[in-house]
């Protein structure tokens, strides 16, 4: 039984010590999208008139320009543009469709490929250590679904009498008469840098501004060149968050306008969202926008305070899922095409700005600004299902209730006390100086149960691991087993081996885990991303 006990507690530990890395992984990854991201040409393969055509409309350029032929990397871009292709082709198909979809510019990349490079915007409450973000779908579903019953008949009649007032069709695109320009030119960030945070950050501002001034003077974009060089609680390309931008800029003496923070004497030229820039902390402002406080939307308030908010205060930064704008056209995602995935407040991986609503073909929408430049989409701006209130749509189409919020804005500079500041806010959001999460009004679901057992996974190895990477190579590891092995000679007692037997069973389940999630990283890693 000793014997017995040992070998697989030293079983354990060595498997534990031996088990590959999250660095070792990603150098694997590496590796594999060298080997087949090959530029060597393959002189006598011609690719499909169509995804040339693709490749000319898109500028793309796989193999270099002295590799006139098919290379490696065209070929595989080719293959998942084909495999692409007919998934669009069949959808477009159907006919009961509520949205079209085309080979727009992201055709050659995989599903994976898209979320991975161009979607890791992440939800406010999965960034801010204070949050406990601990209720389950189920029990969320079940907390909203007596709201909604609640609520449901008055909803209905609430969003009746609000499209009553202010129509059918409402959108800061098209202002009130006696407006100036309301909506920013829409953007095309990076394809490199998660910076949807940054510009729906910059243009909720100057749509505040604008709106609060009665679209006398027209709008003015704010720099998102400043939030991407400056903001320390943000994290520039590496993404970051509406809520916490806002908490930035109220703390930092405000936001610069693009024309005088982009002075040419002071800040050379390149992408808005540059975060390689040295930050510029004394610029010559003509106009600064503080933000001491926002206006966080009820989840629990539904389309209505959304509704209400988009009229009265006018363009509104939201989170959502984005898996379905890879390849999408024109029309209205419906909820039942794009619900929050299933994790919940997880899901959000990008941010627009939501700038109005409407209805088309009995059903209702939302319209959103994108930063995906103006040949996404209905030219720059796509367009989401307002969903009446049910058990299945809780978390608006693309779980784009999770997280709605605008700024409360003022010259920087300017005084304001708090009961006015509060009057920004319209009925049905909450007044924050500060960002935190209420759960009663804005619930957030936990990670799926394999998110959990993967966090799980990682804080139990921790420690295992960063002894294991300190041992160095791998007979060093052996021998540390041998030298375990002969320590655990000593013990006999039938409590302890039977620990022993658990502590190894567990050891064995959890490095077969870490090496399952490992080899999914890695073949997932192994196509070559073309940036």
């Amino acid at each position: 039984m000793k014997r017995f006990v040992t070998i697989l507690a030293a079983l354990a530990l060595a498997l534990v010590l031996l088990a590959p890395s999250d660095v070792q992984a990603r150098q694997h990854a590496s590796s594999a999208r060298s080997s087949v991201g090959s530029t060597g040409s393959h002189v006598g393969h011609r690719h499909s008139d169509a995804f040339l055509g693709f490749m000319d409309k898109h500028g793309k350029n796989y193999c270099g320009e002295t590799h006139p032929n098919a290379c490696e990397t065209s070929m595989l871009r080719e293959e998942i543009f084909n495999r692409n292709k007919k998934m669009v082709e069949a959808h477009n198909a159907n006919p009961d469709r509520t949205f079209n979809m085309a080979l727009g510019k992201f055709a050659d990349l995989s599903e994976e490929e898209f979320e991975r490079v161009h979607l890791r915007y992440r939800p406010s409450a999965a960034r801010v250590a204070k949050v406990a973000d601990e209720l389950t779908y189920e029990k969320v579903a079940s907390y909203l679904g007596e709201a909604v019953a609640a609520a449901g008949a008055s909803q209905a009649q609430l969003e009746a009498r609000i499209e009553e007032e202010s129509g059918k069709q409402f959108s800061w695109t098209t202002p009130p008469n006696g407006y100036n320009a309301v909506v920013t030119p829409v953007h095309n960030q990076q394809d490199i840098c998660a910076s949807c945070w940054a510009f729906v950050t910059a243009d909720s501002v100057a749509s505040r501004w604008a709106v609060l001034n009665g679209g006398q003077v027209p709008v003015e974009d704010m720099s998102v060149k400043q939030l991407m060089a400056c903001d320390t609680q943000d994290n520039g390309c590496n993404t970051g968050n509406m809520y916490t931008a806002y908490d930035w800029i109220g703390d930092n003496g405000g936001l610069s306008s693009r024309r005088d923070y982009n002075d040419p004497k002071y800040v050379s030229a390149g992408p808005e969202d540059d975060d390689t820039a040295t930050c510029r902390d004394d610029p010559d402002l003509r106009l600064s926008l503080d933000t001491p406080a926002m206006c966080d939307i009820k989840m629990t308030g539904g389309n209505v305070a959304l509704m209400e908010a988009v009229r009265g205060a006018g363009p509104i930064a939201i989170g959502i899922n984005a898996n379905n704008l890879q390849f999408y056209e024109s029309g209205v995602i419906n909820a039942a095409s794009c619900p929050p995935a299933g994790r919940g407040i997880q899901s959000i991986n990008h941010a627009a700005l939501l700038v109005g609503w409407g209805e088309e073909n009995g059903v209702k929408y939302w319209l959103v600004k994108n930063s995906y430049g103006l040949d996404f989409g209905e030219n720059g701006f796509f367009r989401l299902e307002r969903a009446a209130p049910s058990p299945d749509t809780l978390f608006g189409t693309c779980g784009l209730l999770f997280e709605s919020v605008y700024p409360v804005v003022i010259r920087a500079g300017d005084q304001a006390d708090e009961g006015t500041l509060r009057s920004q806010c319209t009925e049905g959001s909450v007044f924050k100086q500060d960002y935190y999460r209420n759960e009663a009004d804005n619930p957030g679901a936990a990670a799926s149960a394999m998110a959990e057992a993967e966090a799980a996974l990682s804080a139990s190895l921790g420690k295992m691991s960063a002894r294991g990477a300190a041992l160095g190579a791998a007979p060093w590891r052996v021998s540390v087993a041998r030298d375990v092995n002969r320590r655990w000679e000593g013990l006999t007692t039938f409590a302890a081996g039977a620990s022993l037997v658990v502590v190894a069973a567990a050891g064995v389940a959890l490095v077969g885990a870490r090496l399952a999630v490992g080899r999914r990283e890695r073949e997932r890693e192994t196509i070559p991303l073309i940036r």
